[in-house]
């Protein structure tokens, strides 16, 4: 059992022993270890993976399990592997209300409303959580970094850092309290410092660091802003595709790095990076599974002419169910147009959808790369109207950088001119 309660921290700190679970499972490991397994890996959201998920629960289900929690957690694990992510949170949200004190279903809680983007639920939930758990609980500082991220995600950006930095006092070493941290600088504007502090932490970390590439992603996108265009793709070649497995899910940053890239310096040749990078999301067709995933492939598919490929990626998608809306087909259709040539229809898609974006999961950070595109759309098809009315609805003109200086100059120039829409 102390290895069980070591497992915990490790799962919610992000640094759970796979391999040593995996061997204890082989044994005679407590079922709360293999299901502590299960959760972790689960959270990949990568269908191989998912399905361990679900054969290490089917094991546990044929000894007929008489614990009620056990039971509660087997059945909202099952909705995860299935795909039902929203009754997978329910699941665990109600394992929380009876027995607070629980981290893993906490935790899992709280991964479930990022992957479908329920941020409201997502601060709710930690921040009626976090009260059960002692001063002296180990886990109760990388509860702190949840509630951080909770908190930035809501607009708090103030609380979410004072917040991330009693977390960073209880655990330096906290991965995801300094992402919040980051999303924090982010969200303020505060590119240089963002880009300097990601620097500091990185430092002689490891490439197994947990969250490296995602890290790495984020100190692009501040030098992105501020126009340092070849430290963004040094950082894209050295920091982002260099992948701890061939898994094309750990591309996701890659994907949405090189977009934004051709977004803002359209002279540049990314097609050999966009071919490599075709190439590791290649076989994802057969492994679709999580929409937030789904977007990524396709925009890839897209970008290099594969629009059979896509295609069949997206009908895939809504054979699914229910998770694909309206707004989600606008939002991928619109990004194939733009692809195309086709600005007129790819802004008007994406203006219409991009503010309804969250239920795809990911985070505001992540998202804005829609509400660029239908900037840059309505730009290259002349409709300023469209293109302002973005801006003004939008997220990411709150700051001054100067690729957004840039944007702002171009919006003035087609409002004066002759030929706007």
């Amino acid at each position: 059992m102390e290895f069980v309660e070591s497992a915990i921290v490790q799962l919610v700190s992000m640094k759970l022993d796979h391999e040593r679970c995996r061997r204890s499972a082989q044994s005679t490991a407590p079922v709360a270890l293999q299901l502590i397994l299960a959760v972790d890996l689960l959270c990949s959201m990568e269908r191989p993976v998912v399905m361990e998920a679900a054969r290490i629960c089917a094991s546990i289900t044929e000894t007929g399990p008489a614990e009620a929690r056990t039971r509660a957690m087997l059945s909202a694990i099952d909705s995860w592997a299935t795909g039902d992510l929203v009754a997978a949170r329910n699941g665990f949200q109600a394992i929380v209300d009876a027995y607070p004190g629980d981290a893993v279903s906490v935790f899992a809680v709280h991964t479930l409303d990022f992957y479908t983007g329920d941020a409201p639920h997502m601060l709710s939930s930690i921040a009626g959580a976090i009260e059960f758990f002692a001063a002296g609980d180990p886990v109760i500082g990388y509860l702190h970094g949840l509630y951080g991220f909770s908190l930035e995600e809501n607009g708090l950006i103030e609380t979410a850092i004072e917040r991330c930095q009693v977390a960073l006092e209880l655990n330096p070493d906290d991965v995801y309290a300094m992402h919040a941290m980051v999303h924090c600088l982010y969200e303020t504007g505060r590119h240089e410092e963002g880009a300097r502090y990601i620097q500091e932490y990185m430092r002689c970390r490891a490439g197994s660091t947990p969250m490296r590439i995602h890290i790495w992603w984020h100190y692009a996108l501040f030098e992105l802003y501020a126009e340092n265009i070849q430290e963004v793709l040094a950082c894209y070649r050295i920091g982002i595709r260099r992948k701890t497995s061939l898994r094309s899910a750990e591309d996701l940053d890659a994907v949405t790095l090189l977009w934004r890239l051709a977004l803002i310096k359209p002279s540049l040749d990314l097609s050999a990076y966009w071919q490599s990078l075709f190439l590791d999301w290649e076989p994802y067709l057969e492994e679709s599974w999580y929409l937030f995933n789904d977007f990524h492939a396709y925009i890839a598919y897209c970008q290099v002419g594969e629009y059979a490929r896509a295609d069949s990626l997206l009908e895939a998608a809504q054979e699914r169910g229910k998770e694909v809306s309206e707004e989600m087909v606008d939002i991928f259709l619109g990004f194939r147009s733009f692809t195309t040539g086709d600005y007129a229809d790819a802004s008007a898609r994406l203006a219409r959808s991009f503010h309804r974006s969250f239920p795809m999961g990911g985070s505001n950070a992540q998202r804005d790369v829609i509400e660029l595109t239908g900037i840059e759309a309505a730009i290259r098809s002349q409709n300023y109207e469209l293109a302002q009315q973005i801006r003004e609805s939008g997220r990411i003109f709150r700051h001054q950088s100067p690729v957004l200086q840039e944007y702002e100059n171009r919006l003035a120039a087609l409002r004066t001119s002759d030929t706007h829409a």
